[in-house]
């Protein structure tokens, strides 16, 4: 006798309490909440590359968002042009080889005047390069300045277009700037709907770009990001520095779609790649959006909150059925047959819960 029980009943006690804690609905409550969200969002075009991005996504810190081409529709054109107009050409020449929207823009806006050899390309700066008998620098107003004295012209040029919120490109030639394009970028239609979706999710978006301070401050005034959190100016390697200090203090988490971005996303928490990204963007990306609308962003977010508050409820539940169960086990109260036949409800449940998970639904960004 064990416990008043004869051993007959304490070994149907004790298979009854094994097959109820059998830890089938634990073992399943992450990664079947995991799988339907990722299957969820691949069909959305949110392209995820694991659990861990889900998990890095689903707490809000600090949000770091690129201009050109994420905030805006990337269809920069050259919509400005003072000085020489020859330089038109030369500018043209000189960026053929790159695939930065800048350049893409200067070359459809002149015929290239020839072969540019000897070409230096510096990321989120400029290029210089030697087209025919001439060396041709094209670039940010900065950059080209530490190259070639500016003049009191060229810096008005500048400063103008810098007000009128276009992007200014200076072009100098052998050693003298001859000419400033102004560029400019529509604003997609559905960037303010998604950051505000992601200042609701509890985000902190701030905005980083190469562009001219005050180019920087009026697209962020538009889309109603406070001047203190819009950074202009900023190099590839400022980028890294400000994700990295960022992270001291949180979860931080990066969206771009440039070579400028690659290093940034790859040192954040979650790097998330938009659209018409380049190849390195994309690979240092752990989530990458195939829809060209930049509110799968803060559906992205959304859904990885909705997922891991999922997992947490499976998760409790699983604990708690193992809980109950095994105590009335340990009592005699649940025959092993009646025990078999509940246990795999336990894990039907956790499917069941999962499966109404809110993460990447239609309604998702909440």
């Amino acid at each position: 006798m064990i416990w008043g029980h004869s051993v007959a009943a304490g070994a149907e006690h004790a298979m009854a309490l094994l097959i109820v804690t059998c830890p089938c609905a634990l073992a399943l409550a992450t990664p079947l909440a995991v799988t339907v969200a990722l299957g969820r969002a691949a069909r959305r075009g949110v392209l995820i590359k694991g659990a861990d991005a889900l998990e890095r996504l689903a707490t809000p810190g600090t949000l770091f968002v690129d201009k050109t081409g994420t905030l805006t529709a990337g269809k920069l054109a050259v919509v400005s042009w003072y000085g020489d107009v020859d330089a038109t050409a030369l500018a043209a020449a000189a960026e053929s080889g790159s695939n930065h929207p800048i350049a893409r823009a200067l070359c459809a806006h002149a015929r290239p005047a020839g072969v540019a050899t000897d070409i230096t390309e510096e990321l989120g700066r400029g290029v210089s390069a030697t087209v025919g008998h001439h060396r041709v620098v094209v670039g940010a107003p900065a950059w080209v300045r530490q190259r070639c004295p500016s003049r009191p012209i060229i810096d008005g040029w500048i400063a103008e277009l810098a007000d009128r919120g276009e992007t200014p490109i200076v072009i100098a030639c052998d050693g003298t700037m001859v000419a400033v394009a102004g560029l400019a970028d529509p604003i997609r239609d559905d960037a303010r709907e998604a950051l505000d979706a992601l200042v609701r999710l509890g985000w902190d978006v701030q905005l980083l770009s190469g562009d001219d301070e005050r180019v920087v401050r009026r697209v962020g005034g538009t889309l109603g990001i406070p001047w203190a959190h819009c950074h202009g100016r900023v190099s590839p390697e400022d980028k890294v520095a400000a994700v990295t200090a960022a992270r001291e203090h949180g979860p931080v988490a990066m969206v771009g779609d440039g070579v400028n971005d690659a290093a940034a996303m790859a040192a954040a928490s979650a790097g998330i790649a938009v659209s018409g990204a380049a190849e390195i963007a994309i690979e240092a990306a752990d989530v990458y959006l195939r829809s060209p609308s930049i509110t799968a962003i803060a559906a992205t977010c959304a859904g990885a909150q909705a997922t891991l508050a999922t997992i947490r409820r499976n998760l409790k539940f699983s604990l708690a059925y193992n809980l109950l169960a095994g105590s009335l086990a340990v009592l005699g109260w649940i025959h092993p047959l009646i025990a078999a036949a509940v246990m795999p409800l336990s894990s039907l449940t956790v499917l069941a819960s999962s499966l109404r998970s809110r993460a990447f639904r239609a309604e998702d960004p909440r």
